[in-house]
């Protein structure tokens, strides 16, 4: 299932005098891609680019202003497309008490896999992602990597025709950082279509077919990750250090071919 960005436009309430919305902010402008099965696209900009906002928009959990967000030919705000789709949002939310293993039973309940089926699934996806003994852990009292990781394993769940996923790396120490990258790879090899933000470049290179680079809310640059880093070189900069490739991206590079 292709994941489907036409002209697609965004925006949020701003607030006026007195705190009351009398307005709207446009915060993605007439972004247009693709994401083909088995494909990953990495999206990347700098805070208040945008990102967030489309990956809620092509999660169908906000109405675009003008365009269409797409699961194949199905508007992502239908139940039918979402039934399909993988999303880890920005912050990690879960029912004060349930334990990790309850969580992801009820997720795999509500992407309906039903009974001793869902507690193997819940199972699967947690192994895939390193969560297992974190399993009776009170998922909300878990620290910021274990709550990723149950985010993660959420999206997984029912194996998904399309992820969505925005920064599901955030927080991860090495190990799980390499087991969720093999989590999303498989998914991938799967036949998934993956969409994700990312913001270090050595997770971009390891994990990406493409990169696209969103500026003020638009496309400022789209191409193939090997043609970025072609004509940058290697990132060897630290995390939020200026420099290297994707920092250049960010200034403005366009890839090689371009």
């Amino acid at each position: 299932m292709e994941i489907r960005a036409r002209k697609l436009s965004g925006s949020y309430p701003a607030p006026g005098r007195f705190g009351l919305a009398l307005r709207r902010r446009t915060v993605v402008r007439e972004v247009s891609f693709e994401v083909a099965p088995g494909e990953v696209v990495a999206l990347a900009g700098r805070n208040g680019s945008g990102k967030s906002t489309t990956l809620r928009l092509l999660a169908g959990l906000l109405p675009a202003d003008r365009g269409e967000a797409l699961l194949g030919e199905v508007p992502a705000v239908r139940s039918e497309a979402r039934r399909r789709l993988g999303y880890v949002a920005e912050e990690d939310e879960f029912p004060a008490g349930l334990r990790v293993r309850d969580v992801l039973r009820y997720a795999a309940a509500l992407a309906g896999v039903r009974g001793r089926a869902a507690r193997r699934e819940a199972e699967r996806t947690a192994a895939a992602v390193g969560l297992t003994e974190w399993l009776a852990l009170p998922a909300a009292r878990a620290s910021r990597g274990v709550r990723r990781r149950v985010s993660l394993a959420q999206a997984l769940l029912g194996e998904p025709r399309a992820l969505v996923l925005d920064e599901p790396l955030t927080g991860l120490d090495p190990e799980a950082r390499v087991r969720s990258l093999a989590a999303i790879r498989t998914a991938a090899r799967d036949g998934a279509a993956v969409i994700l933000s990312l913001h270090e470049a050595a997770a971009i290179e390891s994990l990406a077919d493409r990169l696209i680079v969103l500026a003020d809310g638009a496309v400022a640059a789209a191409g193939l990750v090997g043609e970025f880093v072609g004509k940058g070189g290697k990132d060897r900069s630290a995390p939020g250090e200026e420099g290297g490739w994707l920092a250049a991206a960010l200034n403005g590079a366009r890839p090689a071919n371009a």
